[in-house]
């Protein structure tokens, strides 16, 4: 194991065990992250991962918090690119939501399976949707016609995240450009432009 896990960065000691952690349920199931294979996969001595996470709730925890910040850091780089206008913020969630890796789909995966045992784990990204609900309702849209936009992308997510998603990379993208399209459309047809 590692010697100088001690002396490493705790911020940077994360990822590498988020990460690991992520390679575990993306490769073998949620089933199998526990301390042991992580331990393994990190190369992290057990003993200093239970000093960090007490238990594995705690660690999946963190992973989630982990998780939401990548998502954060992903829909501000959006924003940060896409014109100044009334539907950037919008725009810029959509299209987070609907540009996660596979390791991101593998880990919210993970987290319905722990949350089927321990629905307390949901807690932070039920705070964290309310967030979202109050962007929708403040989008020049309104809530009612963001949030058909919002549920139509989380939904392909849930396929995707359930690996029940047929679609071929082709059609992932007409599906994407095509959410994208609605959006500008809902917004003309609502300014009457």
């Amino acid at each position: 194991m590692e010697s100088t896990v001690s002396s490493q960065n705790p911020d940077a000691l994360k990822v590498i065990i988020f990460r690991a952690a992520e390679a575990i349920v993306s490769e073998l199931g949620a089933s199998q992250l526990t301390f042991a294979s992580l331990s393994e996969r990190s190369k992290i001595e057990e003993a200093t991962l239970q000093q960090m996470f007490p238990d594995r709730d705690a660690l999946l925890t963190a992973m989630i918090e982990y998780r939401l910040e990548r998502f954060r850091v992903r829909w501000g780089a959006y924003e940060s690119v896409l014109p100044d206008e009334p539907m950037r913020e919008l725009k810029a969630l959509l299209l987070s939501n609907m540009s996660e890796s596979s390791e991101e789909k593998n880990l919210d995966s993970a987290i319905f399976a722990a949350a089927a045992s321990n629905p307390a784990l949901l807690q932070t990204s039920a705070d964290d949707v309310e967030g979202l609900f109050d962007i929708l309702e403040k989008s020049p849209l309104g809530l009612a016609q963001a949030a058909i936009l919002f549920f139509s992308v989380r939904g392909y997510r849930l396929f995707e995240q359930l690996g029940m998603c047929p679609m071929t990379d082709a059609q992932r993208t007409d599906f994407q450009e095509q959410v994208m399209r609605l959006a500008r459309m809902m917004h003309e047809q609502r300014n009457g432009d």
